[in-house]
Parts: C-alpha cells; sequence; structure tokens
C-alpha cells in the first residue's frame, strides 16, 4: 500500500475524532469571546456602547415615524452598579416585538434592507441588556406606549442565552405620561472613567442631529446637558436602492 493509500485509509478515524470536538456555541460564550469587538470588554466603554445603542435606535425609530426626536439619557448609581435610563418619544413598539427587540441578538428590521442606517445587525440594544444581565444579574425594564394607545407596556426580560430566546420576568400595563415613545432601564458593571467619550457622543450627536432634543444627566452634574433642537426640519427620508 502506498503511503497516498495508507493516509485516505486514516482519514475516516481522524474525521471521527475532529467531530467529536465541533459543539454550537452559546450566545454568553460569543459575547464573552468578543466583548471587545462590540464595545462591551470594560465598565467605561461598556456604558458609553449602551448610551450609544440606545439613543442611535431613538433616533431612528423618531425619523422612521417622522417625530421631532425628544431623548432623555440618565446615569445614575445603584449601589454597586450604575443605573442607565434612557426615553425617547417615537411611535413605541407594539406588545409581541417589545420582547424580541430587546431580549434577542441578531434581531431587527433592517438587516436585509438596503438603504442607509444607524444600524443593521441587530446586535447593538440587545447586547446591551446581555452585557447589563451578565454585569449585574439584573433584567432589563422597558416600557413602551404605541401612538393612540390609552397605556403602556411594562416588561421585565432576559435573555436565554441557550437559545438566544427572551424570558419575560414581568408583563404588565401600565400609565405612562408619555403620550408615545419607548423607556428602558438597565443595571450594569460601569464606571465613568470615559466621561470625556461619552460627553463627546452627546456633542457630536446633537450636532449632526440638529432636529433632535438631548438631555443628559449624570452623576457629579449639577446642571444636565442639554441641546434643544435647532431646526424643525427633519431629514430627508433614505430609499433602498437595488443591490
Amino acid at each position: 500500500m502506498t503511503s497516498f493509500q495508507s493516509t485516505l485509509g486514516d482519514e475516516p478515524g481522524i474525521a471521527e475524532e475532529l467531530a467529536k470536538g465541533q459543539r454550537e456555541i452559546s450566545i454568553a460564550e460569543f459575547f464573552e469571546k468578543n466583548k471587545h469587538m462590540l464595545g462591551f470588554d470594560s465598565g467605561a466603554r461598556g456604558l458609553v456602547t449602551a448610551v450609544k445603542e440606545a439613543v442611535d435606535n431613538a433616533l431612528d425609530a423618531t425619523e422612521e415615524a417622522g417625530i421631532q426626536p425628544d431623548i432623555y439619557v440618565e446615569i445614575a448609581e445603584a449601589g454597586d452598579y450604575y443605573r442607565l435610563v434612557i426615553e425617547d418619544n417615537g411611535p413605541g413598539i407594539t406588545k409581541e416585538q417589545v420582547p424580541k427587540v430587546f431580549g434577542k441578538l441578531l434581531y431587527g428590521s433592517r438587516f436585509h434592507a438596503r438603504e442607509q442606517s444607524r444600524g443593521q445587525q441587530g446586535i447593538g440594544i440587545s447586547a446591551a441588556v446581555l452585557y447589563s444581565q451578565l454585569t449585574s444579574g439584573k433584567p432589563a425594564k422597558v416600557t413602551s406606549r404605541t401612538q393612540g394607545s390609552e397605556d403602556a407596556e411594562y416588561f421585565e426580560l432576559v435573555i436565554n442565552t441557550d437559545q438566544n430566546e427572551p424570558e419575560i420576568r414581568t408583563e404588565k400595563t401600565t400609565s405612562w405620561d408619555r403620550p408615545h415613545g419607548t423607556r428602558i432601564e438597565l443595571e450594569m458593571e460601569a464606571n465613568m472613567r470615559a466621561r470625556q467619550q461619552l460627553h463627546d457622543y452627546i456633542l457630536h450627536t446633537a450636532v449632526v442631529n440638529p432636529h433632535a432634543r438631548i438631555e443628559l444627566r449624570e452623576p457629579g452634574l449639577d446642571e444636565p446637558m442639554k441641546f434643544e433642537r435647532a431646526t424643525d426640519q427633519l431629514p430627508k427620508q433614505t430609499k433602498e436602492i437595488r443591490p
């Protein structure tokens, strides 16, 4: 038997050995190994990334609905963690979609749309929820009220990291003073070492979105950072292009 034939004869055994080492990777494992790519590799950077993802979502939602954005960001100390709250006056999210939007990675409406948008992968805000969950063990708290609804929907949820599916801990109808919009509250391990980066992001976002009103409250600031809208004119809607 030639050495070539001998090698061929061994191949099934090698393939079987290699197959034993193959397994499905959970969302938690993927997140843990790729936190640096997703922007959650430190408490300072993770806080800024979570703010960015939520604010970008708010801007997209309001613009798509033809609403002048009114965005509120609050960071507060909560024991050993930081609490992040972001509210917008967008069209709101339906009761059926809230758990999927916030509790399922790689879920979104823009991945297959061939048009310019701030986010496409469907991993941004749900990654912030997962980071919060893995560092504090606390569920995300989401309130959303759609246009024309008398009440808002309130959820407390986590991500099932084995199945990449939302697990709802609390679900109820509630009242909310905003006529429509979405609010998310997260607790996470974080720090304010990237304060200047956070301020730069808020400032630059306000500059390139003069139609938006943005307010930031955070520990150590006597007065909130406020950027009033400089124009009532919304940017033109982007159009999908052919491939």
